[in-house]
């Protein structure tokens, strides 16, 4: 027998060609009597009910509360399955219809300078903002810190801390108000949204003028506040803003529109700028332009072509290049010299100078980081989502924007009253010995002891101790150190920002500066801060949380092998206990050196991001001799993590409602054994190429659907011609109303009006609702016969038909299919049988993980795959595939 012939193939759900199975209508709410769960669920419960047998714990710890590992798909409840349906989709490339053609026949063919000419403009652009972001935040941080260093030492802890809390509540006020007041889309980092649009979720006012604004105020305040977060998150959603700006020169924020490069005004292009926006803000955000591609390639992008990349590398270096240079002016204004990028002025931010030699032996301490930061970051993943969910449920529905408003200033007072309060419980500790950045031999004052125990650096924070402790072991009458004689060693983390904090993590030679309480402290206090941070009504990001709690988790681990070490009489001659320093073949053995490993470990365990996530941390820190032990961290965590929880960013999405395609569909079993009939829905309203007006009002008044398959005559019937869009109808039954009241058959409308923004035609309607607005010219129709006259105007629809959207046979494969959606950024895929006539149609929805399971459901509650391969004949599948 022919092997092809024992595929297990899945029965299709019509009998015959032709019948009519009952199949969920497209564009509506699914049937209450499909609706089976994966998870073990007796029933979809409403969001945030509770079960009764549960209560509340048994919500908080529920699976789809944040525990779903990533070979499980997400199963949404009621509500969140109306708000998905309420979230429309957008095309990737531009209708191919008639008009569109002409009028690209008209537009300059393969002219390529407008396009690097625009990908250097967003990267000049974002890259100045960038400066001033950055700048703006050390002003306010430098303020902070400063004055409550002078506060701390000519006055006391108590108005210190009451100028530390009226300062920082200032600022996030500020924050919090100019996001829950003017522009509620900038709260958050942006990431998600980001990723949503590019993968084809249109969402409203994300890339808006205000948004922008606002996200630049509220992140500077909120950053220098003190409040755990960084400003990589919002530069990424930025860059996009600045992206999707440039490139469509208008606004209608600003009711402002500009003639240059009207060509870029189609979906394709947009999405094309917005994604080198999104690389230039990461690449201006770490200083890392080739990380700013990757991360847009890997995580961003579902199209990304050769000749993008180069033009998103040429706008990333661009932006690189301005942010440095207006970085040395500064310096060179402060007394520096102009042009060197080094110190404040250096693209490496996080700066290792000393550079310790790899081994082998690294790879096992480097699994073990990955692991513990695999499983924190799945910890850290779910905390985060259940804080998003609790705080939805939670907030009251008449005082939402009040506790909106007064959440981050309550966790910012509790983040500076703990900040402040807990070093208190930490000894001063003595100097001893000190390293100087780029030099491998610590610097001891004269008559210090031999037996060495500390090495720290020379920026370290006294807070309350003084700067000759009575507890030193260096001598009064040393003055050859600048180094303060004793520090507290929590508050050289708390006491600075997080980037600060970070440098002294990943500093070399300090082994023993921080200890483990310390550490233990810093990594609870930041990991519970930045949980509850995100998501909060400020514009702010996780980045800078993330690696700050990584490299907590990596010098921990440095720390206990320096113990070990040190507990088999190992190390360095006159260095402290199992401390070994350059050049011993062993000098890898440094706290700093797995902290950076801890580092890159978590943030790949809670963001699952691993080339692009590499590379950032090498062009971050210039340390690429630990290249392999990071990579080995950045995997096993990734690895780690995968099997605990869903990427942080896509788990937002899940509890966003918003219909993200992973690049890889996941379902109960292989989906190439799927045909699109049992995805699809159906039955479809179509259109015709020469249809009467009110067919196609009834159409758009009675479904909410964004597409309509248009047919032709045939001799087998009606057959699939092409596709036409919402917005395009709505365009032309306002152009065909509009025309003389004569009858007479409106002329073909150009593409150049087809695109015009919907939302501005609304506005110029003066009707919230564009099909109100033609009911009313409809009854009011002055023409002959009146309303039934309006209605029997005949519209030619075969211009405005998209001749190249794809369709598919009802044998095709949801594998396949799922491909077809990514690859080509599909919003519609039109199902056909052998005549070409329409049998279905798919949208991105109908392609979610929780339908996939539900459409195996079915499968397999009607017949199993096994009987169905046994009660299908050779001989029946001979004829049907004609073997």
């Amino acid at each position: 027998m022919n092997p092809l012939l024992n595929a297990p193939l899945v029965p299709f759900p019509e009998d015959q060609e032709g019948s009519a199975p009952h199949f969920e209508p497209f564009g509506l709410g699914y049937q209450e009597e499909d609706v089976r769960s994966t998870s073990g669920a007796s029933e979809l419960l409403p969001d945030g009910q509770v079960s009764e047998d549960g209560g509340f714990l048994d919500w908080l710890f529920k699976r789809n509360a944040g525990l779903e590992n990533c070979g499980t798909n997400h199963q949404y409840t009621r509500e969140e399955r109306d708000k998905l349906n309420l979230c429309e989709s957008i095309d990737y490339l531009p209708p191919n219809s008639a008009v569109y053609r002409t009028w690209l026949a008209r537009q300059p063919h393969r002219r390529k300078w407008d396009r690097w000419f625009m990908m250097g403009s967003i990267g000049v652009v974002v890259g100045g903002i960038g400066f001033m972001l950055a700048t703006l935040i050390a002003l306010l941080s430098s303020f902070k810190y400063l004055a409550v260093r002078y506060l701390l030492t000519h006055t006391d802890l108590g108005v210190a801390w009451l100028f530390n809390m009226l300062f920082s509540i200032g600022l996030v006020v500020l924050a919090t108000w100019t996001v829950v007041k003017l522009a509620p889309e900038a709260a958050g980092g942006g990431v998600a949204e980001v990723m949503a649009y590019l993968n084809g979720c249109q969402l409203p006012k994300v890339f808006n003028v205000r948004t922008l604004l606002v996200k630049f105020v509220s992140c500077a305040a909120a950053v220098g506040s003190g409040l755990p977060v960084g400003p990589e998150g919002p530069m990424i959603h930025i860059g996009a803003m600045v992206g999707a700006a440039l490139s469509q020169g208008h606004s209608t924020t600003l009711n402002f529109s500009t003639s240059f490069f009207q060509r870029f005004r189609n979906p394709r292009d947009k999405r094309d700028f917005v994604t080198a926006g999104t690389a230039v803000g990461v690449a201006t955000a770490f200083g890392a332009p080739i990380g700013g591609l990757l991360f847009a390639f890997e995580e961003l992008a579902a199209s990304f072509s050769q000749a993008l990349g180069w033009q998103i590398f040429f706008a990333c270096m661009l932006a690189v290049l301005v942010s440095d240079t207006l970085r040395s002016a500064q310096r060179a204004a402060l007394g520096g010299e102009f042009g060197i990028f080094e110190g404040a002025a250096s693209t490496i931010i996080y700066e290792v100078q000393m550079q310790l030699k790899n081994h082998v032996a690294a790879v096992a301490p480097a699994a073990l980081i990955g692991a513990l930061c695999g499983l924190l970051g799945g910890a850290f993943t779910a905390v985060n989502l259940k804080i998003a969910r609790l705080r939805a449920a939670a907030t009251p529905a008449r005082t939402g924007r009040m506790w909106m408003m007064v959440e981050p200033c309550v966790l910012i007072g509790l983040f500076v009253t703990f900040g402040m309060l807990l070093p208190l419980a930490f000894p001063c500790r003595p100097t001893q010995c000190y390293m100087r950045p780029g030099e491998d031999v610590p610097i001891c004052p004269e008559g210090t002891p031999d037996h060495l125990q500390r090495i720290v650096e020379e920026s370290i924070e006294l807070y309350t101790c003084k700067e000759s402790a009575y507890d030193s072991e260096i001598p009064a009458d040393s003055q050859n150190s600048t180094v303060p004689r004793s520090y507290n060693e929590l508050a050289t983390l708390m006491s600075v920002t997080g980037e600060d904090a970070i440098r002294h993590l990943l500093s070399r030679g300090t082994h023993r500066e921080f200890g483990y309480a310390a550490l233990l402290v810093m990594l609870v206090f930041y990991f519970g801060g930045a949980a509850w941070a995100a998501g909060s009504a400020v514009a702010s990001g996780l980045f800078v949380p993330m690696l700050l709690i990584g490299a907590c988790i990596g010098r921990l681990v440095g720390l206990a092998a320096v113990d070990v070490a040190a507990a088999s009489h190992n190390g360095s001659p006159g260095a402290p206990p199992g401390v070994f320093l350059n050049p011993s073949a062993w000098a890898w053995l440094d706290p700093g050196a797995f902290a950076l490993i801890g580092a890159g470990a978590f943030m790949g365990g809670v963001t699952r991001l691993t080339i692009s996530l590499a590379v950032i941390m090498m062009e971050v820190s210039s340390d690429v001799r630990m290249l392999l032990p990071l990579l080995v961290g950045i995997m096993v965590a990734k690895w780690v993590a995968d099997a605990l929880t869903h990427p942080l960013y896509h788990g937002l999405l899940e509890i966003k409602c918003i219909p993200f395609l992973n690049p890889e569909p996941m379902a109960s079993k292989h989906l190439d054994l799927l045909p699109v009939a049992r995805v699809m829905a159906s039955p479809v309203v179509t259109l015709c190429e020469r249809d009467r007006l009110g067919t196609v009002w009834e159409a758009l008044r009675h479904t909410n659907h964004n597409g309509f398959p248009v047919v032709r005559a045939s001799a087998h019937g009606q057959v699939f011609a092409g596709l036409v869009t919402r917005d395009h109808l709505l365009v032309l039954l306002r152009q065909a109303l509009s025309m003389p009241q004569s009858g007479a058959a409106p002329a073909v409308m150009p593409y150049e009006a087809l695109r015009r923004n919907p939302l501005a035609d609304r506005r110029r309607a003066a009707a919230l609702d564009p099909l109100l607005h033609i009911s009313q010219v409809v009854k009011g129709w002055s023409g002959p016969g009146g309303e039934a006259g309006a209605l029997a105007l005949m519209l030619n629809l075969g211009p405005y038909v998209n001749t190249s959207a794809p369709s598919v046979q009802s044998s095709f494969s949801v594998e396949r299919a799922h491909m077809l959606f990514r690859s080509l950024g599909l919003r519609h895929l039109t199902v056909v049988d052998a005549h070409n006539r329409v049998r279905g149609i798919i949208t991105r929805k109908d392609l979610l993980g929780y339908k996939l399971d539900e459409a195996w459901d079915r499968v397999d509650g009607n017949v199993s795959l096994a009987a169905s391969v046994a009660a299908s004949s050779a001989s029946d599948l001979r004829e049907q595939y004609h073997l």
